[in-house]
């Protein structure tokens, strides 16, 4: 990780400036070039750690059966929160959520939701009673920049492999429901239309763009903008 502590000189800034007018950046990436990105599954439903570059984040997925809302009873709820430790950035604070957690949440569940990427209906039980409530838990596990992008993978890899258990509805008025464990009965995958992916992209200069900014890029103040695609080719949602 960075050293927090190191700040650029006037000249090493000068140079940067210079370089990226020049299309090229410090780790010697051209302006659209991708970090490595590296998915790792753990050996639990439901789990998975991104690599982005340097930048680390844990995704957990977990459900539960609760009452649905009521104006909107026969759908689940999708949730997404964010853990940001001072082990993976000493600017992170512990304790309750900072703004840059509650940002990074907003981002990611707005993604998702507005896409529409996971089917709501499908996680309806018994309209009214009984729908599952699906939460993401992503852990921030080191920041060296693109973090919007790196929790974007996170969440959609492990809901991706993500399954809940079966249940069924019965008893004399049709409503009890029984829920299955794993070894009864297999649980079930979630219905996922699409994976809408977020891609950060950085405005600097006389009308320069380049994607997966760094840490240090972002400390120069350039316009930072994420655009996660939806399901319709020409509709985009920009997060600045």
């Amino acid at each position: 990780m960075m050293d927090p502590r190191w700040r650029p000189t006037v000249n090493e800034r000068e140079f940067i400036e210079q370089a990226l007018q020049s299309d090229l950046r410090v780790d010697g990436r051209r302006p659209f070039d991708f970090r490595k990105l590296k998915i790792a599954f753990g050996r639990e439903d439901g789990s998975a750690e991104v690599e982005l570059g340097e930048t680390r984040v844990m995704g957990y997925v977990t459900a539960q059966l609760v009452q649905p809302y009521k104006d909107r009873p026969n759908e689940g709820t999708l949730a997404i929160f964010t853990e940001f430790s001072p082990m993976a950035d000493p600017a992170f604070e512990p304790g309750r959520p900072g703004e840059a957690a509650i940002e990074l949440g907003r981002v990611i569940d707005r993604g998702l939701r507005e896409s529409r990427a996971v089917d709501m209906e499908s996680l309806c039980v018994v309209a009214g009673k009984h729908v599952w409530s699906v939460r993401v838990d992503l852990h921030v596990l080191d920041n060296e920049g693109n973090l919007i992008d790196a929790a974007n993978i996170a969440a959609l890899a492990a809901l991706s492999t993500f399954r809940r258990p079966e249940c069924t509805v019965g008893g004399d008025d049709g409503q009890q429901v029984t829920v299955h464990d794993s070894e009864v009965r297999d649980p079930l995958p979630l219905t996922i239309h699409h994976l809408p992916i977020a891609v950060t992209f950085a405005y600097f200069g006389d009308g320069n763009i380049m994607v997966y900014i760094s840490i240090f890029v972002n400390t120069k103040g350039v316009l930072l903008a994420t655009i996660i695609s939806l399901p319709s080719s020409d509709s985009l949602w920009l997060n600045f």
